[in-house]
């Protein structure tokens, strides 16, 4: 049976085309080191709510010391449904406006999501590393595609990412590079930027427990309806920033 027949994908949403706009996206991927000191770096992720709100939260950090330089939130409806292999047409818009919106521009990205690691070599990372001409790095906790050989994640014959063991005794996290870096740096700076007990690198994390705490309060109704649709919000609370290292995501 056939995703449309399933109701996974809704009736009008031109996959066809969305995947020519992914296909042109790859093949402008650069999969080389392109900067030179690294001096800030960026988390970002997204969380949902029940009424199909995206949140989704930008975390400045300095490289060296790892101190948050700024926070960024954006609240947005969803434009569109859960598709397989389409998620950074339902995630990306929120997370370049939340990009913009930076009033400090990082030299890096760290993505909750796919880089090349992708069926056409378009995942998340590379959607946004592409559009915004900036180094990425794509982190998932689950292998969607290609197959493990060693460390190696192979697709179609081709080295894709690296399978990434951040925290003795649980499970290891599948890096791939978005663009304007390397295979083997993208899966060397995953590594060096976690922070243990948490397995995910602290960019990641923060901005997965900023994201997923602002959508928490928006489906309690602690947020109100106003503010919803701020175009960014500015947050360095150095209490609520700490806050968000519970867990080990």
């Amino acid at each position: 049976m056939s995703l449309a027949r399933r109701g996974v994908i809704k009736v009008g949403y031109n996959t066809r085309k969305l995947r020519m706009i992914q296909e042109g996206i790859a093949a402008n991927v650069v999969l080389k080191d392109e900067f030179d000191e690294i001096k800030t770096v960026a988390g970002f992720d997204v969380s949902f709510t029940k009424d199909n709100k995206v949140v989704c939260a930008a975390i400045v950090f300095d490289a060296k010391t790892f101190e948050v330089i700024e926070v960024k939130k954006i609240i947005k409806d969803s434009p569109m449904p859960f598709i397989p292999t389409f998620l950074a047409f339902r995630k990306g818009p929120a997370m370049l406006e939340a990009y913009y919106s930076l009033d400090h521009e990082p030299d890096l990205l760290f993505i909750e999501g796919e880089g090349i690691l992708h069926p056409v070599g378009c995942g998340l990372a590379t959607y946004l590393g592409v559009e915004l001409e900036k180094p990425t790095i794509g982190v998932s906790t689950k292998l969607t595609c290609g197959e493990e050989k060693g460390e190696d994640i192979i697709l179609d014959g081709k080295l894709v990412g690296k399978i990434v063991r951040t925290k003795e005794f649980a499970n290891p996290i599948f890096v791939s590079p978005g663009n304007m870096i390397s295979i083997e740096t993208s899966a060397r700076l995953a590594k060096e930027f976690t922070i243990l007990p948490h397995k995910m690198p602290e960019p990641i994390h923060k901005a997965h427990r900023a994201a997923k705490k602002k959508a928490k309060l928006i489906q309690n109704g602690e947020v109100k309806e106003e503010r919803k649709e701020d175009v960014s919000e500015y947050d360095v609370d150095k209490q609520v920033i700490d806050e968000l290292t519970v867990g080990t995501y």
